[in-house]
């Protein structure tokens, strides 16, 4: 929406236009659905639709519904005549293609344009999961009773032109040992990440289209008495990761972490840290001040008990293995009876 938003804005024509815009509804979009050749063209063609979105009095970009429907013919091409333009709005053309939506890019009308030709580029499908690159990690950690949650958020960028499939060579993440409760969170889209989580190996079985992807899912550590050691390993630089944490609660400790000051998330306060370059790929630091459990602490008398009855023990039976060992060494009296026989 952000993108979007941007995009609208920067887009829109740097000149005021009245509230009656044009009426004239002499304005034609022409284009093509353009699959790539490993896909062939519906022999009933595609349903394809003409959205509008304008500026909400709050600076939201609000689409406002379908302008034209139109279905492709057996080469992908599509026409919408007798177009009522709005200078101040803007449009995209939007299919789906094997139940997934494919959109143009977003355009601009222009007073006195008669024609507007814009395709919708469908990218073909690669299994080449190298293409893809991890451009930013943030690991944002907030404490529990006894226990830490962490919420990790990737920025997965693809650059080629094709989408990447990996849900038969899955991209893997190695998370710390002991994760527990891991959940994956939906995209702002809705669309639900598939994933496979065996011990502390995720594998992400997803199509990513072109550009950036963020993924985003949370797990848990147990702490004892109050911290824990984290170690996270990665596939990639260590300078794109960052460690955040609110501010006042959690302590971090690392050789391998540089704080880089305070930043406000969702109002709230975090402390952040920056991963320094490494020649290792293995992120560790420890954090402490986590609240404790109680139950923790219940087990500290029964193992004082436990030690001291041993101590006891052990003190006896030293005593008694010294008492032995005295009485063996002490040499026996005998004495020698004589009978004398008359």
């Amino acid at each position: 929406v952000i993108g979007l938003l941007t995009l609208f804005v920067g887009g829109m024509p740097l000149i005021a236009f009245p509230q009656n815009l044009s009426s004239a509804n002499n304005l034609t979009v022409r284009g093509q659905v353009r699959l790539p050749s490993d896909r062939a063209m519906p022999d009933e063609g595609l349903d394809v639709v003409l959205l509008k979105f304008v500026l909400s009095p709050e600076g939201q970009v609000t689409p406002t519904g379908p302008q034209g429907r139109d279905k492709t013919d057996t080469g992908g091409n599509f026409e919408f005549v007798k177009v009522s333009p709005d200078l101040r709005a803007g449009y995209q053309i939007g299919t789906r293609v094997e139940g997934e939506l494919y959109s143009s890019k977003v355009f601009f009308m222009q007073a006195g344009e008669k024609l507007i030709k814009i395709d919708i580029i469908v990218p073909s499908i690669s299994a080449d999961v190298e293409k893809l690159e991890t451009s930013q990690v943030s690991l944002v950690i907030e404490s529990g009773l006894g226990a830490i949650t962490v919420t990790e958020i990737l920025v997965i960028n693809n650059s080629s032109p094709d989408r990447i499939d990996t849900r038969t060579n899955s991209l893997e993440q190695v998370l710390p040992k002991g994760v527990e409760n891991f959940r994956m969170i939906e995209t702002k889209s809705g669309a639900t990440i598939q994933h496979q989580l065996e011990a502390n190996l995720l594998e992400i079985e997803h199509v990513f289209p072109t550009g950036s992807t963020q993924i985003i899912y949370q797990y848990r550590l147990s702490a004892w008495f109050g911290s824990l050691e984290m170690n996270r390993e990665f596939s990639h630089s260590l300078e794109k990761v960052s460690v955040f944490t609110p501010d006042g609660l959690l302590q971090i400790k690392s050789d391998q972490l540089t704080f880089s000051g305070q930043q406000s998330l969702h109002d709230t306060a975090f402390l952040s840290w920056k991963s320094k370059a490494s020649d290792t790929n293995r992120l560790s630091f420890k954090i402490s001040n986590i609240p404790a459990h109680s139950l923790q602490y219940t087990g500290i008398p029964v193992v004082i008990l436990f030690l001291l009855f041993a101590a006891v023990a052990l003190f006896f039976r030293t005593r008694l293995l010294n008492n032995i060992h005295s009485e063996k060494s002490t040499p026996r009296e005998t004495t020698i009876v004589l009978e004398l026989h008359a």
